[in-house]
């Protein structure tokens, strides 16, 4: 466990940021149609999570909701050296973290997951990861990897791992099996796997990747890609036992059928079942109880490779939204609350409280239906994106949902985050403002054209502060024409299977939750046009081009220069609507110590400790 201090030694120092999610990373566990289209590749050869807050695979990644405040104001608790370093000589008997997590959980099994808003931090901390991110310092680590190396031209990485890592059934871990586990996103498709890193993954060349030896591997790639750590550092990174999934296949080969094969068979049991996952797994906690979407309860592993996983048990359940989480947390129901609402974050910090949060762009989305898998959507028509383009008023959703306290913005990264540029901003500015006359000339003229009614059916989450957005998108959408008709529901039981399986919308709240590390693959999940997570339908040579050149940007100044070009797309065709960056992470009680946080906000306890 202090094998965390010695890494930062050995710091991989890549250059920006990257893309994943929950996340977005990303879906939520939610079994995606089979017929989804194609993932992501690059044009030639040619994949985010809603995290769904309010509301994916992500992460992506359903993640929808708040606005935060501006970046210089966020506080964020960054364990210390001496933090990490303090600690237990062996488990605790009795402590416990009680977590009021964002969204309840509804598979342990990383390929179904969409990330931290869906479970992230319940699977990190039973799969444990190869990479870490440090969001302060914008960069890679290794964490269960010994290292991960790029070649000069960034189209080879190798990757070494430890050697005496067991799984829970004392099975080695093995460089093979980092492989086959990926191998399993890629194949899976259409039996259940969401995920949102399985398009990035597609950038790997498998068949040419080559395991050197029991600890080494060298991936590579279909083109440059300077930020590929972040697959490991994603669910992609969370090692399956590919010894224990091959023995549930062959069991399970007798039950399949074309409505359930024996892949998706094998997810079921591996979501429900502590045997199974503690067997396939080695992160620092093992699973004693789970419910899905309801609750889950840990208990620390006691032959962690890391060393002893000071704090006992971790249970995992949810009281409904933010502001009942920061209630809950203020009672002392639990000393550990995630937060995603800017009111709940302004309460938290005038009570003092001890934050870790970092801000998420694209976090407040409202996703308009390109025609996804070919369906007639009115929102195909770009005059009617134009009219809600026009008819937003984002200051008046920020007041009416939190009081003025979020922050709207209409680019992809907003200033004070590290992917902002007065070039982004100067493309975000190209696209139409705020102007309901316009908007009801556009509505009125799709309408004489073609005969629409102005019907628009619109979905979002029922977690607060989700219909307060909701109610003031509808009021600015009627007021220029459009006939508004709204479901609201639960994350996974109505946006989810809305969105994502049956595609059955006009418009979404939703958010795709870009931080430090997610940028590059929540875009390329969700906007390029042959992404299989692509949940608009819209698809554009000229985004592809930008998306791809996201993966081979190197500096940071290329970064910023290719997210450039890409918001300038964005900005032509208006694929859909970008109105707030959030805010998001947790509210602890001071005496937890240690907590790591990593990318799309998943946070891990392998090293935390509760003082005295």
């Amino acid at each position: 466990m202090r094998s965390w201090l010695l890494k930062l030694l050995a710091l991989l120092m890549v250059l920006g940021l990257v893309a994943a999610a929950c996340g977005n990373d990303d879906d939520d566990g939610v079994e995606t149609a089979p017929d989804d289209p194609a993932p992501a590749e690059p044009a030639d050869d040619g994949d985010d999570d809603p995290a769904p807050e309010p509301a994916d695979d992500g992460d992506d990644d359903s993640a929808i909701s708040a606005p935060i405040e501006e970046a210089e104001d966020v506080e964020a608790a960054v364990p210390t050296e001496e933090e990490l370093a303090g600690g237990c000589e062996a488990t605790v008997p009795g402590t416990k973290i009680n977590y009021a997590n964002f969204s309840p959980n509804s598979s342990m099994d990383p390929t179904a997951s969409s990330g931290s808003l869906v479970g992230g931090t319940e699977l990190v901390n039973v799969w444990d990861i190869m990479m870490t991110f440090d969001p302060d310092a914008g960069q890679y680590n290794p964490h269960v990897a010994e290292s991960l190396t790029p070649n000069d031209d960034f189209t080879e990485w190798t990757l070494v791992i430890p050697s005496g890592i067991t799984y829970g059934n004392g099975d080695e871990m093995i460089a093979q099996d980092v492989v086959d586990s990926m191998q399993r996103f890629l194949e899976g498709r259409g039996n259940g796997v969401t995920n949102t890193i399985e398009g990035s993954l597609r950038l790997i060349d498998l068949e040419a990747t080559e395991v050197v030896d029991d600890n080494t591997i060298i991936f590579r790639l279909i083109q440059p890609w300077t930020t590929f750590p972040l697959v490991l550092g994603d669910e992609a990174g969370m090692i399956v036992n590919p010894r224990v999934i091959a023995q549930l296949l062959e069991e399970e080969a007798a039950n399949a059928s074309e409505e359930a094969s024996a892949e998706r068979l094998v997810r079921n049991r591996m979501s429900v079942s502590p045997d199974l996952l503690n067997a396939a797994s080695f992160g620092p906690y093992e699973v004693v109880e789970v419910e899905p979407s309801v609750r889950t309860l840990l208990r620390a592993r006691d032959d962690y490779w890391g060393g002893p996983v000071c704090i006992e048990e971790i249970e995992f359940t949810f009281p409904g939204s933010s502001r009942a989480n920061w209630e809950a947390f203020q009672a002392g129901d639990f000393n550990a609350a995630f937060l995603r609402d800017p009111t709940v974050f302004a309460d938290a910090r005038e009570a003092g409280t001890v934050l870790n949060t970092e801000l998420q762009n694209v976090g407040g989305l409202f996703l308009l239906n390109n025609g996804v898998r070919g369906a007639e959507r009115i929102a195909q028509d770009f005059r009617i994106r134009q009219a809600v383009h026009h008819a937003i008023d984002r200051q008046i959703i920020n007041d009416r949902a939190f009081e003025g306290t979020g922050v709207v913005t209409n680019a992809l990264a907003h200033e004070g985050t590290l992917l902002w540029s007065p070039a982004v901003q100067e493309c975000a500015d190209l696209e139409p403002a705020y102007d309901p006359d316009a908007a009801a000339a556009l509505v009125q003229e799709v309408k004489d054209e073609t005969g629409w009614d102005g019907s628009l059916f619109f979905v979002y989450t029922d977690q607060d502060p989700a219909p307060a957005i909701g109610q003031a998108v509808e009021g600015l959408l009627e007021r220029v024409g459009f006939d508004v008709t709204a479901e609201y529901g639960g994350i996974t039981t109505v946006l989810i299977p809305r969105v994502i399986i049956q595609a059955d919308y006009e418009m979404a709240g939703w958010g795709s939750n870009q931080d430090g590390a997610t940028w590059i693959s929540s875009l390329n999940q969700n906007f390029h046009s042959e992404s299989r997570s692509n949940r608009i339908g819209f698809g554009h040579p000229d985004m592809d081009a930008a998306l791809e050149n996201l993966y081979r940007a190197a500096t940071l100044e290329d970064q910023q220069a290719a997210l450039a070009e890409v918001q300038c797309v964005w900005s032509e065709h208006l694929p859909s609507v970008i109105w707030s960056v959030n805010e998001e992470g947790l509210a602890l009680t001071p005496d937890i110590k240690g907590v790591q946080r990593t990318m799309a906000t998943l946070f891990l306890f392998g090293n935390a400790y509760m003082e005295n």
